[in-house]
């Protein structure tokens, strides 16, 4: 089954307390990619808090 454009899409999922630098390291580490968007997510339960990033870029063929 061929993808089109939307095989050339991929996701980076970050889960932790404070994405900030888990995020920045990523796109230290992949300088020439083409990000699409970065989306995140803050949730707090029973004292427990925890942050989302969904990183959305281009792979390189």
């Amino acid at each position: 089954m061929e993808l089109g454009v939307a095989g050339s899409i991929a996701v980076k999922q970050i889960s932790e307390a404070f994405v900030d630098s888990q995020i920045n390291a990523w796109l230290e580490a992949n300088p020439d990619t083409e990000i699409i968007n970065i989306k995140f997510a803050a949730n707090a339960s029973e004292g427990n808090f925890i942050t989302e990033a969904l990183i959305i870029y281009r792979k390189e063929d």
